[in-house]
């Protein structure tokens, strides 16, 4: 193992020619001054170890440039393999709330079908990232073959009950603002929005709509890490990882 030679062989992939020379010619000196020779300097980490402690005690000159070999040192050292969190029991804990908060009551205000429909689509296509700027046309309700509603979130059937149940909910009241005779009961705007959560203006709702929307399925489980709307989007995003 000689750091400097491989060092050296990643000339003109990052930076200039002569700045590089600057980073080839500290990372020389740097050996020199903890006495190690390039071609018999121990391993990665041994190296790295030392010239950190050196640097640690102010032993090198303040203009001596060796962060980028620092750098590469660090990168040569086999990383131990992080470990994944499970999601499967913040997944559990937010569909069987919205399925809940969704059954109960047929009549719920149109604010809480909103805020439960668009944790449903943080949970049902979470790559597609927030839903506050989704536009209408992405949730789609069609027969079914056999009978009954086939509910569609980009094109991909949502097979859940307690998700379809809240996008059934929600579809059903932005359909019905597309209707001349039930659009005077709302705002215009809500009625002529391209978006499938619309704020009273018509716009795309604020960023704090999705943590809002969170409270709605009351008190969060006890002992692990508070939940937030991203951390949500994460856990079903691992599905497909």
């Amino acid at each position: 193992m000689n750091p400097i030679e491989e060092f050296a062989a990643l000339k003109g992939e990052q930076f200039a020619p002569s700045t590089w020379r600057v980073y080839l010619g500290a990372a020389k000196k740097a050996l020199k001054l903890v006495a190690k020779a390039p071609g018999d300097c121990g391993s990665y980490e041994e190296i790295l170890t030392l010239l950190h402690e050196h640097r640690k005690q102010k032993k090198f000159p303040k203009a001596l440039r060796i962060a980028p070999f620092l750098g590469f040192l660090d990168s040569q050292i086999p990383k131990e393999e992080e470990n994944i969190p499970d999601y499967g029991p913040v997944r559990a804990w937010v569909i069987e709330r919205i399925e809940k908060e969704t059954k109960a009551t047929r009549k719920a205000l149109f604010f809480i079908r909103r805020d439960l429909a668009m944790l449903a689509c943080l949970c049902a296509a979470p790559e597609r990232g927030s839903p506050r700027r989704w536009p209408k046309g992405a949730l789609k309700v069609a027969p079914a073959q056999g009978g009954g509603l086939e509910v569609t979130l980009w094109d991909k059937p949502i097979n859940n009950p307690g998700l379809t149940l809240a996008l059934l909910y929600w579809h059903s009241w932005r359909a019905r603002l597309d209707r001349p005779e039930q659009s005077r009961l709302h705002r215009k705007a809500w009625a002529y929005s391209d978006l499938l959560f619309p704020n009273s203006t018509g716009e795309v709702l604020g960023k704090q709509a999705l943590h809002d929307a969170l409270r709605r399925l009351g008190d969060q489980p006890k002992g692990g890490t508070r939940l937030t709307p991203e951390r949500i989007r994460q856990a079903f995003l691992q599905l497909g990882a």
